[in-house]
């Protein structure tokens, strides 16, 4: 059988770009862009398309800043808020050599927790692991895998330790969601914004414990089955965030806490997500079933009497069943917020 060569020229005609082939992925076009006093509020049809924009823009920030520094540290909501962002930043580390080095080079800590066992089901910790770290652990160094040791024998000194540990790395990039009454972590309303940069234990309100048996109906069947306190950074230390934070907001539930926590320069502690207008370059992404509120106010500067009640009706649940309660909760921070309605 007569061999085949290959000579200089045949061989030069291999590309590079062929050969090791690269790519620029553009996000998903946004329905709209509202510049809310420092806070770019980004539009989505779907939780997919929200979640997909956020990991390409935090997939190419943490490349560029381990390139740049070596190391870099991302601080990681754990909730449904950002099960879109997860599955699509995976999916970013699997297509990409560069980011699965940008991962082995980065400290990863978390928001928050119950004070729960690792393997308890409404633990964060796993809910992180199952969603997120164990997937992505083939490309991470385990000993950057920061999780708050929830069940510690003192959990008090465990957060003082946790808060030292993000204290000394510092925060490059964050993820975020906003509760449904506005609350940052668990950061909840009535904490005062200017406490410090902590990791701290604090009471869960009526209206989180609400939300947390909305988002995870199969653990929380019943209001009792919500444990009353969490621990969670403060408002402040996810403010020392340096490079980028990136809010994912998708459920209509949520329509209350973005108009309230954007539809006016106002930052105030009954709604703690509003302190995020002091970072001057936060962008939350959301969805157009989460932000018919504030697109309505944004269009007509006053708030129907009609958007109250669907409003209220969004967050009626075992704690929170009077709607006319709920109605009156909802003016009290509208009018701390200089956010203006139909009496």
């Amino acid at each position: 059988m007569m061999g085949v060569s290959y000579g200089k020229s045949d061989v030069s005609t291999v590309h590079e770009n062929t050969a090791a082939p690269k790519f620029l992925l553009d996000a998903p076009q946004p329905l709209t862009v509202l510049q809310q006093f420092g806070v770019n509020v980004v539009v989505y049809r779907t939780p997919q398309e929200m979640g997909r924009a956020s990991a390409i823009r935090l997939a190419a920030e943490l490349s560029a800043l381990v390139e740049a520094k070596g190391q870099a540290s991302f601080i990681i909501m754990a909730a449904p808020s950002a099960f879109a962002f997860y599955d699509s930043f995976l999916h970013l580390v699997e297509m990409s050599d560069r980011l699965k080095q940008a991962c082995f080079h980065t400290h990863f800590f978390q928001f928050d927790d119950y004070p729960l066992p690792v393997h308890h089901p409404a633990s964060f910790r796993y809910l992180l692991l199952k969603h997120f770290f164990i997937p992505l652990a083939p490309y991470c160094d385990p000993a950057k895998v920061h999780l708050f040791e929830a069940d510690a024998a003192d959990p008090d000194e465990a957060a003082r330790r946790y808060e030292q540990l993000i204290l000394e790395h510092g925060l490059d990039l964050q993820i975020m969601g906003i509760g449904e009454n506005g609350h940052w972590g668990f950061h909840e309303p009535g904490i005062p914004l200017d406490c410090g940069p902590r990791f701290m234990q604090v009471a869960l309100t009526a209206e989180n414990i609400d939300q947390q048996m909305r988002d995870h109906p199969q653990i929380f069947k019943t209001a009792e089955d919500v444990p009353r306190s969490a621990y969670t950074c403060s408002v402040q230390m996810f403010l020392t965030t340096r490079h980028a934070i990136e809010g994912n907001v998708p459920q209509p539930s949520k329509a209350f806490a973005l108009l309230a926590a954007f539809g006016s320069e106002v930052v105030d502690e009954a709604v703690p997500a509003s302190a995020l207008k002091r970072y001057g370059k936060g962008i939350v992404r959301t969805t157009a079933a989460a932000a018919w509120a504030l697109l309505e106010y944004c269009e007509k500067k006053v708030l129907s009497r009609e958007a109250l009640h669907r409003l209220a009706e969004s967050l009626r649940g075992s704690q929170s069943a009077d709607v006319e309660a709920i109605l009156a909760r909802i003016c009290r921070v509208f009018d701390t917020m200089k956010i203006s309605y139909q009496k």
